[in-house]
């Protein structure tokens, strides 16, 4: 069944990249897929990938990803790959200045990538998915409270939204806190996948 699952994101992969390149808004974006095998107990999803994730074409890659998932194997014990992990947005969202710097997606982004998003969901039929960030939140639940560390429901699934490691690593006064708030809400996590 597993391999049903992961041929069937394969193909959505291609799907992607050829709907990026009959977009003209989006056609010269690299897109960074969702990594990992199919049919997992858990997915991550976060908001986009950043300049470190389109260089190297993994999720999670930089330096706000690799915290996560350093906090997530801590908390959890589930290595990255018995993972399944993906972004909401497929593509660096950025502003073409001279350093390309990242932006949040757009609406017509977030609203390009939700049927692509829905279908990898459908795919890996998660009991458990890490919402990271808003945007991610957002992309399952428009009309939700984001309130990091309480528990959410997507079509029968469990959501956990925690704060984006970005934020959490930009609030040095709180930061202790943040990575405390963190990590119960992974110790969650963990119990209902137990």
């Amino acid at each position: 069944m597993a391999m049903k699952a992961d041929a069937r994101l394969k193909a959505l992969n291609e799907r992607i990249g050829a709907a990026l390149l009959d977009d003209p808004r989006l056609s010269d974006s690299i897109p960074v897929f969702g990594e990992g095998r199919a049919e997992r107990a858990l997915m991550v999803i976060g908001e986009a990938p950043g300049r470190d994730e389109t260089r190297l074409g993994r999720p999670f890659v930089g330096k706000a990803g690799t915290f996560f998932i350093s906090a997530l194997e801590e908390a959890t014990g589930f290595k990255r790959e018995a993972v399944y992990i993906t972004n909401a947005v497929k593509v660096w969202p950025h502003l073409k200045t001279k350093r390309l710097k990242t932006r949040p997606p757009t609406d017509d982004e977030r609203a390009f990538f939700l049927p692509f998003l829905e279908e990898e969901i459908e795919a890996v039929a998660p009991e458990v998915i890490i919402a990271v960030g808003k945007t991610a939140f957002r992309a399952l639940l428009p009309v939700g409270e984001f309130v990091p560390g309480r528990w959410a429901s997507y079509r029968g699934m469990k959501v956990m939204p925690v704060y984006h490691p970005a934020y959490i690593l930009r609030r040095r006064k709180r930061m202790e806190q943040g990575i405390e708030e963190l990590k119960e809400a992974l110790l969650e996590v963990k119990k209902a996948l137990s």
